[in-house]
Formats: structure tokens, C-alpha cells, sequence
């Protein structure tokens, strides 16, 4: 809803827009304790979206232009957390999409629920690779002082040069490839590990490698199950589109969503349009570096509520959001997209029924 002098009365995603306009400019005839809207817009553009995933992106790309609470109110509402790891000074810190301070060299572990998991994350590194719990007397090296893990043998304690300092970084560069790949690879690791040296015989490693597992088991997979090194990812997001019956599929990369293509389920040249997504990994050029600037995650912080929200079982999930790396290396990966494909035609969202987001300047 726009003034006449062209400023933005309110901005707004909702599931009916005629009875939302009705009851906003009080046309409706009903008693409302909102403010009538009526008196001061002059104009009012409506776009039609497919489903809730879309809408949002729409509130929050204009928000960004026209009414920068709001917009600060919908990067709050999406914030998720990030673990950062430090390959200069060899350990890990908690950030979030909204404040996050990297530099080029440091690795960015994303999207995490909540920093609570984003720690759980991190503490599970320092077990299972043995890290430094105290940051400080690591920078001290070899002249710092030893906690209380050196005395429970959890740390070979490399900050008062116990260790030498050589063996503590191939440590964490061994925890940095864990956290990057993600937990679900990092488990497939271990596991691996256990089989190999049962086979070998060597039953004391292969117990020592089942307590790491045992740790890892322990990281809850709905909060931590999606993160993985932020500056290379890609993801196929398949929604419903406003033609009923089809579905739209997007590409979220380093210059934002873009629209790729609306397709029914059986529809002409859907191979070929697979094969584009899903060949990422044949096109080195694909997975150009991030730069993790405000606006990018921002936008990643809404494609990462959207990607993390759990399926009810009262009805279909109709939004799929997809790592491009573990489709690319996933055997049935035009499989899952066209499964999400058929969830994606069904014509409604009756999630999106009635969310609303909005913000009135002045009222």
C-alpha cells in the first residue's frame, strides 16, 4: 500500500488478499482495532506468488528498499547461527547471519538453529580432535598454561608445549574438514574407521573411534543436519507456482534466488533442466566463493528458516529446498528433485493461509 507522495503505508504477505485489503481499508464491515488504512493510500500493487517461500522472499527483498524496519524485524525473525573456524589461530567462535564478522581465510559453517547447537557443534571438535579449550593460552605457545584436561588426558596440551604445536594444527585441520563436510558425512567417516580397523583386528582403536562416534551421535540433526561450509553453497529450491499444477524452480547462489524455469511434472525437457541444476560439480566455475556481505546473508538467513522448517504430518510439504553438492554426488538425485516436483503442483500453500507480516509507519 502506497501514499500519495510515494512512501510505503504498509508492506505485507497474506493468504487472501482481497479480504486482507477489505479489512485493512475497513470495507469489510466488520470492527477492527487496526488502523483504517484507507485515508492515506493512493495506490496499492499486489503480486500474486505461488506459496508462503515466495511471498516472504518478495516482503523481504522490497523491505529492503522501502521500509528498513521491517526489514530488520524479518532478518531478526530468520537469524540463524554459524560456527566460524579460525585456521590462523586454530580455534572456533559462535556468530549469527546478522552480525557475522569473517575474514577471507576462515571457514564459515552454516545454517545452525540456534547458537546453543552452533556450541553443541564445537565442543564436539574440541572431544573428538582433542581442540583447546582456552584460546588464550593456545596463543601462548609453548609457554602457556595447561588446564585441567592435560591432567585428564582430553588434551596432548600443545599451549605449554607438551605437544608439539605441528601435531595440534593436523588436529584441527582434521576438524575443520569434519565440520565442513557436515555431520552426517563426518558420522559415514567414523563409522568407516570402526569397520576398517575391526577388520585390521585393532579392537582398542576401533573402541576409541566408536567413543568419537558415540560424541557426534549425541549433535541433534534437525538443528545441525544442513550445516556445512557456507562460501560455496548452492541450493535448488523447488515451489509451488501461482499456475496451477506446476511448480517453479529457483537457484539460491552467490547473487541471490533466481527463477529457473516453471515445470509441470511431466513436463517436455526436464531432463535437461535436471541435468543443468545437478552439474555443478562438472563446472568448476559454478562454485565461485561467497562474500558473506550483509545482504547475501540475509537473504540466506530466510532460504535457511524455509529449508529448516520440520514437515508437519497434518500435510504435505510442498517447498524443497536442496543442497546442490549432495545432489550432485546423490545417485537418484533426479529422483528427489522430480518427487519434489509433484509435491510442489499442488495448486495451494494452506500454510501461508494467514501469515502476515507487516509494519504501518506511524500507526
Amino acid at each position: 500500500m502506497i501514499a500519495q507522495n510515494g512512501s510505503t503505508v504498509l508492506l505485507a504477505a497474506t493468504g487472501h488478499i482481497r479480504s486482507f485489503i477489505a479489512q485493512r481499508m475497513c470495507e469489510d464491515g466488520k470492527p477492527s482495532s487496526k488502523a483504517n488504512l484507507a485515508p492515506i493510500t493512493a495506490k496499492i500493487i499486489a503480486y500474486p506468488t505461488g506459496s508462503a517461500f515466495e511471498s516472504d522472499w518478495i516482503v523481504l527483498e522490497r523491505a529492503r528498499k522501502v521500509d528498513s524496519d521491517l526489514y530488520a524485524k524479518l532478518n531478526q525473525q530468520n537469524e540463524r547461527a554459524l560456527l566460524v573456524l579460525d585456521p590462523l589461530s586454530y580455534t572456533w567462535r559462535i556468530e549469527d547471519t546478522s552480525t557475522l564478522q569473517s575474514r577471507k581465510d576462515e571457514l564459515v559453517i552454516g545454517p545452525i538453529l540456534t547458537k546453543k547447537t552452533a556450541r553443541a557443534m564445537g565442543e564436539a571438535l574440541d572431544d573428538v580432535f582433542e581442540l583447546c579449550r582456552y584460546p588464550k593460552e593456545l596463543a601462548l605457545a609453548p609457554n602457556g598454561t595447561a588446564c585441567a584436561y592435560k591432567q585428564m588426558g582430553r588434551c596432548p596440551a600443545a599451549c605449554d608445549g607438551s605437544e608439539p604445536m605441528h601435531a595440534y594444527q593436523h588436529r584441527f585441520t582434521e576438524a575443520i574438514q569434519a565440520s565442513t563436510h557436515g555431520i552426517v558425512w563426518w558420522k559415514e567417516q567414523l563409522k568407516l574407521e570402526i569397520a576398517n580397523a575391526s577388520a585390521a583386528m585393532n579392537f582398542e582403536q576401533a573402541q576409541h573411534t566408536k567413543r568419537e562416534l558415540d560424541q557426534v551421535e549425541k549433535l541433534p540433526l534437525d538443528s545441525l543436519g544442513l550445516a556445512k561450509q557456507l562460501d560455496r553453497l548452492q541450493c535448488i529450491c523447488i515451489t509451488p507456482c501461482v499456475r496451477k499444477g506446476w511448480a517453479m524452480l529457483w537457484r539460491f547462489q552467490s547473487d541471490g534466488l533466481t527463477s529457473i524455469a516453471s515445470v509441470q511434472e511431466q513436463s517436455d525437457g526436464i531432463d535437461m533442466i535436471l541435468d543443468s541444476l545437478t552439474s555443478t560439480q562438472e563446472s568448476g566455475n559454478q562454485f565461485d566463493q561467497i562474500e558473506f556481505d550483509q545482504i547475501w546473508l540475509d537473504r540466506f538467513a530466510l532460504i535457511a528458516r524455509h529449508w529448516m522448517t520440520k514437515p508437519t504430518r497434518a500435510k504435505r510439504r510442498h517447498v524443497t529446498i536442496l543442497d546442490v553438492r549432495d545432489v550432485a554426488q546423490e545417485k537418484q538425485s533426479h529422483l528427489m528433485i522430480c518427487r519434489a516436483i509433484a509435491d510442489a503442483c499442488v495448486p495451494v500453500d494452506p500454510g501461508h493461509e494467514d501469515e502476515e507480516h507487516t509494519h504501518i509507519k506511524g500507526a
